[in-house]
């Protein structure tokens, strides 16, 4: 015959008493309750109400734009491909795929996900099953004997979630995971910017070597002219110097380029997660030139911007923080579990079902004294609500300023490559006059050497600027855009 035997008790202050005996299939149960239980449990309930903090709405413009076209940039899947460059788009794919940050950061999201798998295994009850066999030996002066014994037996445990700790603890531990997923949007998109950047960078460079040499070629064949006039006594020796100082100034430029274009190839290939850019002289000096972009006239939405991967990261931190909260506040109510457990035990295996235990036990545990450690913990969990409230808004403050600062670069840059286009082409127009008129003697060589200067920066200038609106366009690609091209994304 089995036996088992049930109690329920609230920590030092017992409510409640159930008896029961098992007894060839029949069961006799006996409840007793006291009146002290329902009071307590309404008590504990008018103490169960946890309010969490909600941002204050910040007034932002329906539209960020600095013109009155009613087109709505959006970010794109892949933004990068606005540039039809079949090369870029490899290079930001294997930066997607092998960035070693990146793997780190999906790593962290799968230990998020696994710690979020772990929290929801507490709304279910635990079974343990056991096995065992022991041996014991009785050695006195009448008989000696042995002795084996077989036992097996199963027990479970469940927490009732009367407060909702544990349904908190998931909720945090859920936006936690969401949090990490879209810190990974924001950090895909940071490796794509800079691959593009890099890869640009690297076209760019070439286009200034290209442009360098040939400035170096035109400065050598008017130092000839110059040189000649001096041997023929037709001007004085400064005239050669100021042309050859000219020259090398030239030169220590295009050292700078080369500096600069090796350094592209070198983020080229830590952005995208490989031990070597795999770019040979040959092909880098066969890059093409920067393209040219046509202005992006146009407005963005302020609604893009709860889209943007940071917002959604700083969005998901405060909400894990006001679960945070309310697990720290229902940490304070008593914890009611219930458990049971069937045991037997036998000298033969055979026959340990047949010699069994059950057992079936609650208890209700309620903090009384505690040093005012849960109290701390709630205030420290208030104070990261708090300051996750203040990053949340933070952020989504410094999204619409940067939205806003790269739709006025953007347009701002656009408008210089334009103006100083029209200003290098009257630049050579001056060129060509002053190059006649020097060779004819008409003019002096100061006149000349100015108008060399001239067209030589502004040459360079035009090519900065054209980066300048190449960088603007790569920010505001960036700034508008989801990051929602990798996997994690996706699946978000």
């Amino acid at each position: 015959m089995g036996k088992a035997l049930v109690c329920f008790s609230l920590s030092s202050l017992s409510c409640e008493l159930l008896f029961f005996i098992w007894c060839r299939g029949d069961v006799v149960l006996t409840v007793t309750l006291r009146r002290t239980l329902p009071c307590l449990v309404i008590f504990l309930s008018a103490c169960s109400s946890v309010s969490t903090k909600q941002p204050d709405p910040i007034e932002l413009a329906p539209v960020f734009s600095v013109s009155q076209n009613d087109r709505l940039i959006q970010g794109e899947n892949a933004w990068w491909q606005a540039f039809d460059d079949a090369e870029l788009s490899h290079w930001i794919t294997t930066g997607l795929e092998q960035n070693y940050s990146l793997q780190a950061a999906r790593a962290r999201l799968e230990q998020s996900m696994a710690s979020w798998r772990s929290s929801r295994s507490d709304n279910y009850p635990t079974l343990d099953a056991s096995l065992g066999r022991s041996r014991t030996w009785t050695d006195s002066a009448v008989s000696q004997s042995t002795n084996n014994q077989w036992s097996a037996g199963l027990s479970t445990s469940y927490e009732v979630d009367l407060w909702g700790a544990i349904g908190a603890v998931n909720s945090q531990s859920e936006f936690t995971s969401y949090s990490r997923e879209a810190s990974i949007r924001t950090l895909a998109n940071t490796v794509a910017g800079q691959v593009a950047t890099a890869w640009l960078g690297l076209r760019k460079e070439t286009q200034m070597l290209v442009l360098l040499n040939s400035q170096q070629q035109r400065i050598e064949s008017a130092l000839k002219v110059v040189q000649g006039r001096y041997q023929r006594g037709q001007t004085s020796v400064t005239d050669v110097w100021q042309q050859e100082q000219l020259l090398e100034s030239i030169h220590a430029d295009i050292i700078t380029s080369e500096g600069q274009r090796s350094i592209y190839r070198q983020q080229l290939a830590l952005w995208a997660g490989v031990g070597d850019a795999a770019l040979t002289d040959e092909q880098i000096n066969a890059l093409a030139p920067l393209p040219t972009l046509s202005p992006l006239d146009g407005r963005v939405s302020s609604a893009a911007l709860k889209k943007r991967p940071d917002v959604e990261t700083a969005f998901y931190n405060l909400q894990a923080a006001g679960a945070g909260v309310a697990a720290a506040v229902a940490n304070r109510y008593p914890r009611f579990t219930l458990s049971a457990s069937y045991q037997g035990q036998d000298e033969r295996f055979s026959n340990v079902l047949d010699n069994w235990v059950a057992s079936l036990a609650g208890s209700l545990v309620l903090p009384l004294i505690d040093g005012g450690q849960r109290r701390a913990e709630v205030q420290r969990q208030q104070a990261l609500e708090t300051e996750a409230v203040a990053n949340y808004q933070q952020t989504l403050l410094e999204a619409a300023q940067e939205v806003q600062e790269a739709l006025i670069t953007e347009q701002q840059s656009a408008a210089l490559v334009e103006s100083l286009t029209r200003q290098l082409t009257l630049s050579k127009q001056t060129q060509e006059v002053q190059n006649s008129s020097y060779r004819r003697g008409v003019t002096g060589f100061l006149e000349l050497l100015s108008v060399q200067q001239d067209v030589l920066n502004l040459e360079t200038r035009l090519l900065d600027a054209t980066w300048a609106q190449v960088l603007a366009r790569i920010q505001l690609y960036k700034s508008v855009s989801h990051g929602q091209f990798t996997e994690e994304g996706a699946s978000q």
